[in-house]
C-alpha cells in the first residue's frame, strides 16, 4: 500500500487564491432570474448598511445611509469600518480578510481602537461631564465604577450586547434600599454606559456602541408614597445631628422639600440670590429639565428660608445649604442620611423623593386641580401628574357613599311623617 505524502502549500499563494475565489463569488454571483420588486435584496457577506438621515450612500430600499465592512480579526474581535458606498465596503472587506489571513498589522487607527479599555471609555465620559458642568457627575462616576467592577478590565471593543445583558442581571440581583434594586436603578447604570460608549464612538475611540440595542427593564414609576403627619414628625426627630452622627442639620432641608415640592438636587444648589422675597419665587438654575425654572413658595417655605437666613451668610452667592468651605451638600449624602433616619424611626418604604409626593398629595387633598399641581411640580406634561388623581377619586367615592347611606334614612323619615 502506497503512503500518501503531504502536499506542501505556499501560505501566500493559498491566501491569494482564497481572496480571488471570494471575490469571484461576491462580484460575479450565479446567474439567476431577474429579482422581482417584492423579493428582498440578496444579502452580501461582509458588508452591512445602516440607514441614516444624512447618509451619503443609498441602501437596498433606496433610503439614505452608510455602508460598513464587517469582519473578525485573528483574535476573534469584531470590527466595523465605514466605507461609503457598497462597492467600497466590499473591497475593504476583502482587503481586511486578506490582511487577517496573512497576519499583517492593521492601520494605526485600528490598533488605537483595540488598545482602548472600558476604563478609558468611562473616564472620558466622566471628564466630559465635568467640563460641561453636569451636576450628575458624582452619580455617574459611582455607577460606572460598579459597571467596571462587574465587566472587569476588558478592552472596550470586546464588550458585546450579551455582556451588557449579563450586567443587567447582576445589577438586578444586587441588594438595594429595602431589598433588591429597582429596575430604574439598573436602567440608570445601563444608560450611563450607553452614553459613555456614544461619546467614545463620536471621538473615534471605538467603532460601535454595544449598548445601543440593549432594551431597558420595565419600570413602575407610578409610585406615590405620602408621608403622614406622624411619620413626618418621627423622621424630623430621627434626623437630629446627634442621632445620625452628622455635623450637618438636614431637618430644614427636608421641611423645605415637603413644603415646596423641590427635588433634592435642585434644593442643595440654591443660593441666596435665587430667592425673590417680593414675588415669593425661587430661581432653579440646575434642574432635571436642563433649563432654568421657577418654583412658587408658600408661607411655610418662606418661613423656613427666613429662619435659615437669620443664622446664615449675608453673601448673596453663598449656598443656602452648605458644608464647611462653602460647598453645597451632595444629594447622595442627604439621601443616605434620610434613609438612616427612616430606618431608625421605623418608617417603612420611605425615600427622600417621597417628600415631593407628599407636597403634591396634600395639594390634591385640599382641592387643587391636577393642572395646577402639574404646574407647581414643573412637570413636562399633565400626564405625569395624573398619578395623584386617585386621591381625588377616593375622596369623591367616600363622599358619595356617605350621602348614599344617609338618603334611605331621610327618605324613610319623610315617608313616616
Amino acid at each position: 500500500m502506497s503512503e500518501h505524502k503531504p502536499v506542501l502549500v505556499d501560505p501566500e499563494a493559498w491566501a491569494k487564491s482564497q481572496v480571488e475565489a471570494a471575490a469571484r463569488g461576491l462580484l460575479l454571483p450565479a446567474k439567476r432570474g431577474r429579482r422581482r420588486k417584492d423579493e428582498p435584496p440578496v444579502k452580501v457577506r461582509g458588508v452591512c448598511f445602516r440607514p441614516r438621515m444624512n447618509g451619503e450612500a443609498i441602501g437596498p430600499k433606496g433610503e439614505p445611509g452608510e455602508w460598513f465592512a464587517c469582519y473578525f480579526d485573528a483574535t476573534g474581535q469584531k470590527h466595523r469600518e465605514k466605507a461609503g458606498t457598497k462597492s467600497t465596503a466590499l473591497a475593504l472587506y476583502q482587503r481586511r480578510k486578506s490582511e487577517v489571513r496573512q497576519g499583517r498589522q492593521f492601520p494605526e487607527s485600528l490598533r488605537r481602537v483595540q488598545a482602548v479599555t472600558l476604563a478609558d471609555v468611562c473616564a472620558a465620559y466622566v471628564a466630559y461631564l465635568k467640563v460641561n458642568g453636569r451636576d450628575t457627575r458624582n452619580q455617574v462616576e459611582a455607577r460606572l465604577r460598579e459597571v467596571q467592577a462587574i465587566l472587569g478590565g476588558a478592552v472596550a471593543s470586546s464588550v458585546q450586547p450579551a455582556d451588557v445583558e449579563k450586567l443587567k442581571g447582576v445589577l438586578a440581583e444586587a441588594p438595594g434600599w429595602g431589598g433588591l434594586r429597582k429596575p430604574a436603578t439598573v436602567n440608570k447604570a445601563v444608560q450611563f454606559l450607553r452614553a459613555a460608549y456614544g461619546l467614545a464612538r463620536r471621538n473615534g475611540l471605538v467603532t460601535a456602541n454595544p449598548v445601543q440595542d440593549v432594551r431597558r427593564l420595565r419600570e413602575n414609576n407610578a409610585r406615590t408614597r405620602e408621608l403622614t403627619p406622624e411619620e413626618e414628625t418621627k423622621l424630623l426627630e430621627a434626623l437630629e445631628p446627634a442621632k445620625i452622627r452628622s455635623r450637618s442639620d438636614y431637618r430644614p432641608l427636608v421641611r423645605l422639600l415637603i413644603a415646596s415640592g423641590l427635588r433634592v438636587g435642585e434644593a442643595v444648589n440654591l443660593r441666596w440670590s435665587d430667592v425673590d422675597w417680593k414675588a415669593e419665587l425661587l430661581t432653579l438654575r440646575q434642574t432635571k429639565a436642563g433649563k432654568v425654572q421657577h418654583a412658587h413658595l408658600n408661607g411655610a417655605a418662606l418661613g423656613i428660608l427666613r429662619g435659615l437666613q437669620a443664622i446664615g451668610s449675608d453673601d448673596g452667592e453663598a449656598y443656602i445649604f452648605s458644608r464647611r468651605g462653602g460647598k453645597p451638600w451632595r444629594p447622595s449624602v442627604v439621601t443616605h442620611a434620610f434613609q438612616r433616619a427612616a430606618v431608625a424611626a421605623g418608617v417603612k418604604d420611605c425615600r427622600l423623593h417621597d417628600c415631593r409626593h407628599t407636597f403634591a398629595s396634600r395639594l390634591v387633598r385640599r382641592g387643587v386641580g391636577i393642572f395646577q399641581v402639574s404646574r407647581l411640580l414643573r412637570h413636562a406634561s399633565v400626564a405625569m401628574s395624573e398619578r395623584y388623581s386617585h386621591l381625588t377619586e377616593s375622596d369623591l367615592r367616600t363622599a358619595i357613599n356617605s350621602r348614599a347611606s344617609d338618603t334611605p334614612t331621610d327618605t324613610g323619615k319623610k315617608a313616616t311623617s
